[in-house]
């Protein structure tokens, strides 16, 4: 028995398309759109590293208002302190002594409002 072989119109396989070779992913990108990648992905970097520096700016202004805010309020609370013990009503007897003012036990009319 004897095999037949195949021809060269069996090999050739008439006008069917050869199955298509797959490209690898990077040729399928123009180079346009592969340029404006490029670009892009610069432009959000440049971007990123901009909010990074503002951001620090920021957080050493707000560092420096608090510690400002601080001393301010210390000097407010010494002042205070010291505007209230000159005002005191123990300073203002001891200054109204001085002056020969005698202290008294009666008190003026009480003041009445009608509605």
């Amino acid at each position: 028995r004897r095999v037949r072989l195949p021809g060269w119109r069996e090999l050739a396989g008439g006008n069917e398309k050869a199955p298509p070779r797959r490209r690898p992913s990077f040729d399928s990108v123009s180079t346009a759109r592969f340029g404006l990648f490029i670009l892009a992905l610069a432009l959000a970097f440049t971007l990123y590293v901009g909010h990074v520096h503002a951001s620090q700016e920021l957080l050493t202004d707000v560092q420096r208002l608090r510690r400002e805010q601080l001393t301010l309020n210390l000097k407010y609370n010494r002042l205070k302190g010291a505007y209230d013990q000159m005002t005191s009503p123990a300073r203002i007897y001891e200054r109204a002594r001085a002056l020969g003012l005698v202290e008294g036990i009666t008190y003026g009319p009480t003041i009445r409002i009608e509605p």
